[in-house]
């Protein structure tokens, strides 16, 4: 039963979430090789995507670039995914109960989660002066709604 109120729920759920444009780009997030002081969030110019941004560094003690913009890059997806995955288990199944509530005693309900944050589809990657970097991961929510739905 909960799992069927989870599913119905969140696909509801999914088509009033805030939204990216689908142009299928990300704006830049890095200027002169330096992070923006200001990042936007993304237009609600449609109701297809929801977009997380990470931002992460590598250890600056390390001497070989290619691993520091590697790990750095690691840590900024693995932010982003962070993100996605808080607000996913934020959202409510029914009046007493959260995704996150659901997650802990339904093994179904966690792997549509995991399923959902290995979907996500990273749309840019920018690297600033200092190797870090910042990812912006795009959730297509008819495809996550399509996941609930084969779920069933």
């Amino acid at each position: 039963m909960i799992m069927k109120s989870f599913v119905a729920l969140m696909a509801v759920g999914v088509l009033a979430l805030a939204s990216a444009g689908c142009t299928g780009k990300a704006d830049s997030k890095v200027k002169k090789g330096e992070i923006a002081r200001v990042i936007d969030s993304p237009d609600a110019e449609s109701d297809r995507y929801i977009e997380f941004d990470g931002i992460g560094a590598a250890d600056q003690t390390i001497q070989n670039k290619s691993q520091k913009m590697s790990l750095s890059e690691s840590a900024a997806r693995k932010v982003a995914e962070e993100k996605m995955l808080a607000y996913l288990k934020g959202q409510s199944i029914d009046a007493n109960t959260t995704v996150e509530q659901a997650v802990t005693s339904n093994q179904k309900i966690q792997g549509i989660v995991q399923q959902t944050l290995r979907g996500a589809m990273v749309v840019k990657r920018e690297w600033t002066s200092d190797d870090g970097c910042v990812v912006s991961l795009r959730l297509d929510k008819k495809k996550f709604k399509d996941q609930l739905m084969g779920a069933q």
